[in-house]
């Protein structure tokens, strides 16, 4: 089931809760601010959220591995290389067991695109149980 911005959902099969708190829209004045150009015809977006790690063992994936966003035609866009003083990445190495992490994400995608929904899956695959926050 699908859920809303600012709500956990759990992940089973990796033991894992991931929350998405705020998706920006477009983010070109973040990277602007810090003289960082978005591609002609493109534009940024910008995601925050946090991952709790409910298992015994470390969770080892970078916790935005499988975070995309979802446009209208159903096109998924993954993260984009970029760093942003002001909305720091998530941090590198494990998550521990009953550890909360939080980090921002960043996208480059067509002006054009209409988003409708973020999706995170533990491995980035299609292949896995998706969570899916709607916007």
């Amino acid at each position: 089931m699908p859920g809303r911005l600012g709500e956990w959902l759990e992940h089973s099969g990796v033991w894992v809760a991931v929350r998405v708190l705020w998706v920006s829209d477009p983010a070109d004045e973040y990277f602007a601010a810090e003289g960082i150009g978005v591609p002609a015809g493109q534009r940024s977006a910008l995601v925050a959220s946090e991952l709790t790690n409910l298992a015994e063992d470390d969770f080892l994936a970078p916790p935005d591995l499988g975070l995309v966003l979802v446009d209208s035609g159903g096109d998924r866009h993954g993260r984009a290389v970029a760093t942003l003083t002001a909305y720091p990445r998530y941090r590198n190495g494990p998550v521990g067991s009953g550890e909360s992490v939080s980090g921002h994400t960043y996208f480059v995608l067509p002006h054009a695109a209409t988003l409708r929904h973020v999706e995170w899956t533990a491995a980035g695959s299609d292949d896995e149980p998706v969570l899916t926050w709607l916007l």
